[in-house]
């Protein structure tokens, strides 16, 4: 006997161990994902009959449950996407093939389904609509699924004929892949996005075979990303942003602390900081970000000719439509500038329309020879860093602060800390 644990969407078991945790799915959900479910197999009445071990009942039945679309961002950001799922199943296709030739002449079998076709079966019967009554191990327990041929021709596995409902049979035949990568095909439909990812850690736990500390949310240690930035701006304003308007996905960042000053400040130091960083080989994923001026621009080429490890990379902010048109004053009057590369602090991609000041504007400084362009910077800029702390976040998600760039530049940092690669 024994007891099993599963991370499960929709009754589709995703995952599978006994009398141990398996592979930890903790960072896939955040603090707030934990909650109870009725499980199998267990008899309420006799939990009725003794309330004094209610407590012992919700041990048994602690889940971590999170919806699909709410999961979604943290696989991005690991880097699990529908492209790597795409990989892992043409490996497990050319395995089946391999295998297939020894046991069958060529043209015996119908051809395995292109991965294409592999996703077009899996999202053709969304999750909610899977009948999960128990039968009989036969062709009834396949339900509606038993007329539909393409089943024939997805790749055998080990559990393939292992089911008793029309649920577990269409787990069994499809779920062939990890569980990230399958969650990340579940999600081509978007009937699926609404349906609940579950791991079912409680029973292991009452059973003893694991601790209750075993079993935490959150992203581990080795999976988080080090910002570093040229300024304390820079780190506050992302890190508020990322809080609000990227929540799911705000605890895999940390920031170096600049509550009392910061430890780098200017393009300079960072470049310091990162060559400090290399020289005594520090392990944690690090993602450098300089602003969009032209010292930041100077910076960011200076670092990558340092040739950066895979755990570390440096970004310069977005350069984007709305600062190529620019209100700029420099010895010849004011004139409209492309500011990208040249003096788009990170300020620039904050609502810049405030009632009591002028149209925003930036100020030519110096020239950089290294770069052969002008720094500038932005006039009033405090100004508009206190009307952004000033704000709610409901205003921020609302729309009634126009976090336009701001959500810009948030998608390219995640998408270049998506690249970072944890050090082996």
């Amino acid at each position: 006997m024994g007891t099993s644990i599963e991370l499960k969407i929709g009754g589709v078991s995703l995952s599978y161990a006994k009398n141990n945790m398996g592979i930890d799915f903790g960072f896939l959900f955040q603090e707030g994902d934990e909650s109870t479910r009725k499980m199998d197999g267990i008899d309420y009445e006799y939990y009725e009959d003794h309330p004094e071990l209610h407590a012992d009942l919700l041990n048994h039945e602690a889940v971590f449950v999170r919806p699909l679309a709410r999961m979604l961002p943290r696989l991005r950001l690991l880097n699990f996407t529908i492209e790597t799922a795409r990989a892992e199943y043409e490996a497990i296709v050319a395995e089946a093939t391999e295998t297939r030739s020894y046991v069958a002449p060529s043209g015996a079998n119908p051809p395995f389904l292109s991965f294409d076709e592999y996703c077009d079966l899996v999202c053709r019967y969304p999750l909610a609509s899977l009948a999960a009554d128990y039968l009989e191990r036969d062709e009834e327990a396949k339900g509606r699924l038993k007329t539909d041929k393409d089943f024939d021709r997805v790749p055998w596995v080990d559990n393939s004929d292992m089911f008793w409902s029309e649920v577990s049979y269409f787990g069994a035949k499809l779920a062939i892949l990890s569980a990230e990568s399958m969650l990340n095909v579940f999600a081509l439909n978007s009937d699926n996005l609404v349906v609940d990812v579950v791991w079912e850690f409680g029973p292991l736990v009452h059973a003893g075979w694991e601790s209750r500390e075993s079993f935490q949310p959150g992203v581990r240690r080795k999976q988080k990303v080090l910002i570093a930035t040229e300024g304390a701006s820079d780190v506050r304003i992302i890190k508020r942003a990322l809080d609000i308007l990227r929540p799911d996905i705000a605890d895999f960042f940390n920031f170096v602390d600049v509550d009392e000053r910061h430890h780098f400040w200017g393009t300079g130091n960072l470049v310091k900081f990162a060559e400090g960083l290399l020289r005594i080989d520090v392990h944690n994923k690090v993602l450098f970000v300089f602003d969009n001026d032209a010292e930041g621009v100077e910076a960011y080429r200076k670092l990558e000719a340092l040739s950066l490890p895979p755990n570390m990379r440096s970004m310069v902010l977005p350069s984007l439509e709305e600062l190529r048109n620019f209100s700029a004053r420099g010895p010849e009057g004011v004139s409209v500038a492309d500011i990208n590369g040249r003096a788009a602090a990170i300020e620039c991609y904050l609502d810049l329309n405030l009632p009591a000041y002028p149209p925003a504007r930036v100020l030519w400084s110096n020239y950089k020879t290294d770069i052969d362009a002008w720094q500038g910077a932005l006039e009033f800029k405090e100004s508009y860093q206190r009307h952004f702390y000033d704000q709610s976040p409901e205003a921020l998600r609302m729309g009634q602060y126009d976090a336009t760039k701001l959500v810009k530049l948030l998608d390219v940092l995640t998408a270049e800390a998506a690249l970072v690669s944890p050090s082996v």
